[in-house]
């Protein structure tokens, strides 16, 4: 019989513990190599991690809600179901044991039980919010009964919608005055933002861009305002190096490639995944990428590579119909776009009022790397790309 240890892995250069949210397979159970075994979340999402190995699931170390460290053995499998298992109950290291690897990110998931990732045949997993899974322990409404109104996962609203007499205030209960605990996505996202907007000096500053040509350019490529503005932004920042530079004390290191961060808001809280290499992308590439991108950052099917190495984010509330706002720039990246939404509005033209559509692009930079006068000129040359329609 041969045995094997699970560890946990190390799922991100700053990873050194993760949460267990569950377990997929339970002892006793045959599981395949390559088949997901349990998921656990980390400061960034949660993963799905698959067996290293083939065989039988005889020991299982940890349970959901357990706070493991990075290569600790959290359980063991065996090529046979019956001979006696010879192994510590405790997490000392293994014989032999084996890596696991990561497979894509899901749904950043409460601390279930692991029947309560399953549909209640045990069939397909149900993906939820961490505050939907509170909601629903809290109303009694099975998961497994629900699909999502809109994304890959079912959110609270969606919980709130099938509980008894769910018509009457809905939104004044929704979280029935119950306090939510952190998920590390959550917690992460705190500590970071408070760092940035502590200890990174940074600046904004704002610019009314004309769209028109950008709009004919969208129409005729058949792509979202999105998308030009990601090639138009990529191509700017061939010109202007410094903004993809980071800040250290010894200092200023500069960037390999245009890698844009990509912000997708979540039920509970925001994921950044990378666009690489988006100036050497045409403008039907770059839809498909950023598209899948999205897709994969709300459903939890996005490779763990996808979410490092970012030099330069943009994020866009246009879609929610924002018209401005400031984004906080995230270490140690040194700038990041925030875009309105593209409004008609009435602007000078030529010594006229005319209508055309305009949007605000605010940009965030540390000013430990950019100062006001190259942050204004990527600005400018931003807007002129976008005015002449060269995204």
């Amino acid at each position: 019989m041969s045995v094997t240890g699970v560890i946990l892995p190390k799922l991100g250069l700053t990873m050194d513990v993760g949460r267990l949210i569950g377990w997929l397979k339970q002892e006793g159970d045959r599981v395949e190599a390559g088949e997901i075994l349990f998921e656990v979340e980390t400061d960034k999402s949660t993963m799905e991690v698959e067996s290293p190995v083939g065989g039988y699931v005889r020991r299982l170390l940890a349970a959901a809600g357990d706070d493991v460290p990075v290569a600790q053995v959290i359980a063991f499998i065996t090529t046979t179901a019956d001979e006696p298992l010879d192994v510590p109950t405790s997490t000392a290291p293994p014989p032999a044991a084996a890596p696991v690897a990561p497979t894509v990110p899901s749904s950043v998931a409460a601390l279930p039980a692991p029947t309560a990732s399953m549909g209640a045949t045990g069939g397909e997993r149900v993906i939820a919010s961490p505050a939907a899974r509170k909601r629903a322990d809290e109303l009694g409404v099975d998961l497994a009964t629900l699909r999502p109104a809109k994304g890959g996962r079912i959110s609270v609203e969606d919980v709130e919608a099938a509980r008894p007499n769910a018509g009457t205030n809905a939104a004044a209960t929704a979280m029935g005055g119950a306090r939510l605990p952190l998920t590390r996505m959550r917690r992460s996202i705190a500590e970071r933002m408070t760092h940035a907007f502590r200890d990174v000096p940074q600046f904004s500053i704002s610019r009314d861009v004309d769209m028109s040509a950008a709009r004919a350019l969208r129409a005729s490529a058949g792509v979202s305002y999105a998308d030009v503005l990601i090639s138009a932004t990529a191509r700017t920042l061939r010109d202007h190096p410094r903004l993809t530079m980071r800040y250290e004390p010894d200092g200023l290191v500069p960037g390999q490639g245009i890698h844009l961060g990509i912000a997708v808001a979540l039920d509970d809280g925001l994921l950044v995944p990378v666009l690489r290499d988006a100036d050497t992308k045409d403008l039907a590439t770059i839809a498909r990428d950023r598209a899948t991108l999205q897709e994969g950052a709300r459903t939890g099917k996005l490779p763990a590579a996808s979410l490092t190495g970012a030099l330069f984010s943009i994020s866009n509330l246009g879609p929610q119909g924002v018209d401005r706002f400031t984004a906080i720039v995230n270490p140690p990246e040194a700038a990041i776009l925030a875009v309105g939404r593209v409004r008609d509005q009435v602007i000078a033209k030529d010594g006229a009022a005319v209508i055309r559509p305009v949007v605000t692009l605010t940009l965030s930079v540390d000013h430990r790397v950019v100062d006001g006068a190259p942050a204004a000129e990527f600005l400018a040359d931003l807007a002129g790309r976008l005015e002449v329609g060269t995204a």
